[in-house]
């Protein structure tokens, strides 16, 4: 089953690229090649958005962050949840 990732690439400059809502297969070490268009050994290129396309040199990247986020299934039955846990608390109290 595919996960979904936000990947954050921290430069020695001090900035910081987040590429969102990554959707990955790979184990939890690789996740941050999906967010890639391509990789080669000096360089990563990644797909920022539809118009830009960013080149990080790979020796200047000092960390990758990986937070594993809801699916969007998840996300609808936990909304839905609490949709239902509003309702009968309000019903409790006589609303």
């Amino acid at each position: 089953m595919a996960n979904y990732y936000d990947i954050t690439f921290n430069t020695l400059d001090g900035k910081a690229f987040i590429k969102r809502n990554v959707v990955s297969e790979l184990p939890a070490t690789k996740v941050w090649q999906d967010a890639c268009e391509k990789v080669e050994a000096d360089n990563l290129y990644i797909m920022m958005n539809d118009n830009t396309l960013v080149n990080l040199v790979r020796h200047q990247i000092v960390r990758i962050d990986m937070t594993k986020l809801e699916t969007p299934g998840e996300k609808r039955a936990h909304y839905q949840d609490q949709f239902f846990n509003t309702v009968s608390s309000l019903a409790n109290i006589g609303l």
